[in-house]
């Protein structure tokens, strides 16, 4: 219990672990069924797998999920002592967030889309947002200045959306994310507004392949036109560059300007 304890602890306070659990034993083996391990991406270890070749392989396939998008794993591990051990890796992750900057139509449905995707989400505008009837666990918040994103937690995983419909203000919130370690930036708009700002961002030191991260206009191209088809654009493309780290250039949505 107190390996789980230390899973679920670690996994709130905003850390990513690899948990092994003995599933299967045949033959001689140095642990039972259900005995476990927890690794973290911070470096904490608690409980073991057995040690020697068992916890070997535990550790360096722990250590490749952290490092990868493998979500788990199933090894079968010889043992010296003549037994097989089945090893089962599952990673465990903090929920993923998603903060959607303007509280109009399109950034309200888009605040909605990605509570029901299972997001973490924050909507903020500068008077704030009230409440969503249908998505009761967005957060909506007062925020006019993007320096609050300096304060950010975990921005590693979170994702930003920015539907401002202002281009300034668009720009600003946009920058501030580029300068730092968001997970995505997405911007509602045309590619001319992508042009104006990754050219304000190179001026403001923003390192060239973080400028080519930003995704404007955000959005799979699926010919949507309502701000719920938006929506889901929009969503369908975070989802997919969390899940697998990248979005075919061929998928993106077209702007005329």
């Amino acid at each position: 219990m107190q390996v789980l304890r230390r899973l679920l602890q670690a996994v709130d306070a905003g850390d990513t672990c690899v948990l092994a659990t003995v599933a299967g034993v045949t033959g001689s083996a140095p642990r039972k069924v259900g005995t476990r391990l927890v690794v973290s991406a911070r470096g904490v270890r608690r409980g073991t797998v057995g040690g020697g070749e068992v916890e070997a392989a535990a550790l360096a396939n722990a250590a490749e999920m952290l490092a990868g998008r493998d979500a788990g794993r199933t090894l079968e591990i010889a043992t010296n002592c003549g037994g097989v051990v089945t090893l089962m890796l599952e990673k465990f992750s903090p929920q993923r967030r998603l903060l959607v900057v303007g509280a109009g139509h399109v950034g309200k449905a888009v605040a909605r889309a990605g509570a029901h995707a299972g997001y973490r989400v924050t909507l903020a505008a500068p008077a704030r947002p009230e409440p969503l009837p249908d998505a009761a666990t967005v957060e909506c918040v007062a925020a006019s200045d993007p320096t609050v994103l300096e304060a950010w937690e975990g921005p590693e995983r979170t994702q930003v959306v920015v539907a401002t419909g202002d281009a300034e203000a668009d720009g600003a919130w946009a920058v501030a994310a580029l300068l730092r370690p968001f997970a995505g930036i997405g911007v509602v708009g045309s590619r001319n507004k992508a042009a104006a700002i990754r050219h304000t961002a190179a001026g403001a030191g923003v390192l060239p392949d973080r400028i080519n991260a930003l995704r404007c206009p955000v959005g799979l191209d699926l010919g949507a036109v309502t701000p719920e088809e938006i929506a889901v654009s929009i969503m369908a493309e975070v989802i997919r560059l969390d899940r697998t780290g990248e979005v075919p250039e061929t998928w993106r949505r077209a702007s005329r300007g």
